[in-house]
């Protein structure tokens, strides 16, 4: 009885042993048996279930192959990458399938690349042997070196991680995506000194205006549709700044640095009320009390005489009146054809400077428009270009 349970259940696993994942046991109540079971495309087995179910399940580690391009020509080298989950830590590559020219694949690097092989090659097979931990998993890919171009990419869109940064901008990363044709094999970009053409389909870069980027995507069979993408600087501002139709990319200010700036670096600087020009400036933690107070100063650069408010407040494009605490306004005002702010680390001043406190942001704005002593603007052009300058304040 117990010899005739063994010897069927023998012949069912040698005959399903590379075709199941799992196979089940059926223990006899009252007797016991040594059962030896082994599969090439396991790398370790777990038994679950109780008496009189078992369950032997096969542990192994799945994985793919993506190679670039996938069709590639006699003259193209091509990388294959192995996927595996979990994440494999050793592979090993090989070359299965050897047709005449068929280049080698012999190498231990993930991803690897094959060297093209100059003619047209078809029937290559590559196959990797991946290991992670006591998981072992394999997979394979067949590449044809083709003199038939592939179609050019189609249906290419162009994607923006931000498609509206805050005032002064940011950090962007694009990245091309192609639904059709052929795989791209090179990106041509334009847009803010993109490096092209690339190899990839992402490309980065920080922006201080708002920028259109294109990229057209091509491969050996030719250039796929350019697709683009608008990047908006100050477009989805909030707080007073949203109040504006224009406000120019903030300028970093650096504490305890003497600077002098131009609007003409930073766009048009006009239209009377409607633009805004920002300075930021933060006060480094454990800033000594001021001995002596800084000064930002706006006057006229290459333009008429133009009447201006400049502020220094908590918050950008802040042109409330005065409130020397910074709750209900900015800490100061200035009016005229040359406005100027003092500011320095010290308690708040009813009359005089601004005071700052160590460890925290403020904002310079200014604008072509005086309100005080009576509302007015000279600037009717659409440029009336302004400098500004900053004498530091020191301990």
């Amino acid at each position: 009885m117990i010899r005739s349970l063994i010897s069927r259940a023998s012949a069912a696993l040698a005959c399903g042993a590379m075709a199941f994942a799992s196979v089940v046991f059926v223990a006899a109540p009252s007797q016991a048996a040594n059962i030896t079971f082994s599969d090439p495309n396991c790398s370790s087995f777990s038994v679950t279930g109780s008496a009189p179910n078992f369950t032997l399940v096969c542990a192994t580690l799945a994985c793919s192959i993506a190679a670039s391009p996938s069709s590639p020509t006699p003259t193209q080298n091509v990388q294959l990458t192995a996927n595996c989950s979990p994440a494999a830590t050793s592979v090993t590559w090989s070359l299965v399938t050897v047709g005449a020219g068929c280049p080698a694949g012999s190498a231990t690097t993930n991803p690897m690349t094959i060297t093209a092989p100059g003619t047209a090659v078809s029937g290559c097979v590559y196959q990797v042997a991946a290991q992670s931990g006591a998981l072992a998993g394999q997979a394979q890919t067949t590449i044809n070196w083709s003199n038939t171009p592939p179609a050019a990419p189609t249906g290419c869109t162009l994607g923006a991680s931000n498609t509206n940064l805050p005032i002064g901008g940011g950090a962007v990363t694009l990245t091309a995506t192609c639904t059709g044709g052929g795989a791209p094999t090179s990106y041509a970009w334009t847009g803010n000194n993109l490096p092209t053409p690339t190899a990839t389909n992402v490309s980065s870069t920080s922006i201080t205006t708002t920028t259109t980027f294109s990229v057209t995507p091509s491969n050996a069979g030719g250039n796929g549709n350019t697709a683009s993408v608008t990047v908006n600087v100050a477009g989805n501002v909030t707080g007073f700044c949203g109040q504006y139709s224009n406000v120019l990319p903030i300028v970093n200010a650096t504490w305890g640095g003497a600077a002098n700036w131009q609007s003409t670096a930073s766009g048009n600087f006009g239209s009377g009320a409607s633009t805004v020009w920002v300075f930021r400036l933060v006060v480094p933690a454990g800033t000594a009390t001021s001995s002596v107070v800084g000064r930002f100063t706006v006057s006229e650069f290459s333009g008429p005489t133009t009447f201006r408010q400049m502020t220094i407040s908590s918050q950008a494009c802040d042109f409330r009146n005065k409130d020397y605490t910074g709750v209900y306004g900015p800490f100061s005002v200035a009016n005229g054809t040359t406005a100027r702010v003092s500011y320095g680390v010290a308690a708040p001043f009813i009359f005089g400077p601004a005071g700052l406190s160590a460890g925290q942001t403020y904002y310079v704005s200014v604008r072509n428009w005086q309100l005080d002593p009576s509302p007015q603007n000279s600037c009717l052009q659409t440029t009336c270009n302004a400098l500004m300058s900053d004498d530091p304040a020191t301990p």
